[in-house]
């Protein structure tokens, strides 16, 4: 019975362990978020280049982040932004709530690179 009980709390443990894991992992940016969305760039966006873009996300009716994403703006000068749908890999946060169900922003601002087929991006610092 005892040996029952030691294991029951180990597995508790080790789940609240891993679920505090995840959050601090997601937070600094070791968990890849895959989406695809708009991106706002000029054509001359080299593969391998960096740009600072700016997230863009849906709000409710009371001006709450909704956590769904609208569109990445990636300009360079004052040059014509077209928009692109592709896929985008986010390194940080993209949930406005964390696993204890706590409001976190969404960085708006990120550094994006351009690769051969996709975009990767990680939140610049506030």
């Amino acid at each position: 019975m005892v040996k029952a009980v030691a294991w029951f709390f180990g597995i508790v443990i080790a789940i609240t362990v891993a679920l505090v894991g995840y959050d601090q992992l997601d937070i600094n940016g070791y968990i890849h978020h895959d989406r695809t969305l708009d991106v706002y760039m000029t054509g001359n966006w080299l593969v391998g280049e960096n740009r600072t873009c700016w997230l863009n996300q849906r709000s409710d009716a009371n001006g709450k982040p909704t956590g769904q994403l609208d569109n990445l703006n990636c300009p360079v000068g004052f040059d014509n932004l077209a928009p692109h749908n592709v896929s985008v890999t986010f390194k940080g946060v993209l949930d406005p709530k964390d696993m204890d169900g706590q409001e976190r922003p969404i960085p708006a601002q990120w550094k994006c690179t351009r690769g051969s087929e996709s975009f990767s991006c990680e939140p610049l610092a506030p």
